[in-house]
């Protein structure tokens, strides 16, 4: 029964880095096309899918149901395949979506300052590669590219560029999301362990009171 609960805690977190990953980055898949958005959403509905499963299996351990609990280990072995699938994606694509995300910011640069500014203060950047990609005898910079309330925005008191941001919170964002996926997978590996012996105990209980 602990170890449910704490498994449901766990599995909290996969629901609570998608949610603060979208947030973060609503700005950008508003402005450039791709498949960024993919990652926090996939786990915010793997996160909310596994938090209703660990439901079931607190509601199985609480009634000493066999058929809740095993159902509740079915579904966590699918789910653990899911979230290892999840991580794998994650892994094997940050580098690949490092270099879209700058390709994107490079084009709407060029194309679209204006827009690009709300990136600029979306992810606390200036430019591309810095202040610089403004111009390097460039007196003043735009508001975007210095913090809220800065006197003169300049290259000395700039934000680093759009794209060492993006690639670090990429990095950042990948990491975590697959670390979270392994570890709680690992975890609910012996969860379902714990369920099927359970469930196997409550199913020898129950022969035995019919004799």
């Amino acid at each position: 029964m602990f170890i449910i609960k704490l498994f449901s805690v766990i599995r909290a977190a996969l629901l609570g880095i998608g949610v603060a990953v979208q947030l973060k980055v609503t700005v950008i898949t508003d402005l450039v096309d791709g498949w960024y958005e993919f990652g926090p959403i996939a786990t915010m509905v793997v996160g909310s899918i596994v938090f209703f499963i660990a439901f079931l299996g607190c509601c199985g351990a609480i009634r000493e149901s066999n058929c809740m609990l095993v159902t509740y280990s079915i579904f966590m072995i699918v789910l653990m395949v899911l979230k290892v699938a999840l991580a794998t994606v994650v892994f094997v694509n940050a580098d690949s979506l490092a270099t879209s995300v700058k390709t994107e910011f490079n084009n709407l640069f060029q194309n679209n300052q204006t827009e690009f500014h709300k990136i600029e203060t979306a992810l606390s950047c200036c430019g591309t590669e810095g202040g610089q990609s403004y111009g390097a005898n460039i007196v003043s910079l735009p508001p975007s590219c210095c913090a809220e309330g800065a006197v003169a925005c300049t290259l000395l008191n700039s934000y680093p560029g759009c794209n060492r941001r993006a690639e670090d919170f990429i990095s950042t964002f990948s990491t975590a999301i697959g670390a979270v996926c392994i570890v709680v997978a690992a975890l609910e590996l012996v969860a379902v362990v714990f369920g099927l012996c359970l469930a196997n105990h409550v199913r020898n209980r129950d022969r035995r009171t019919r004799y």
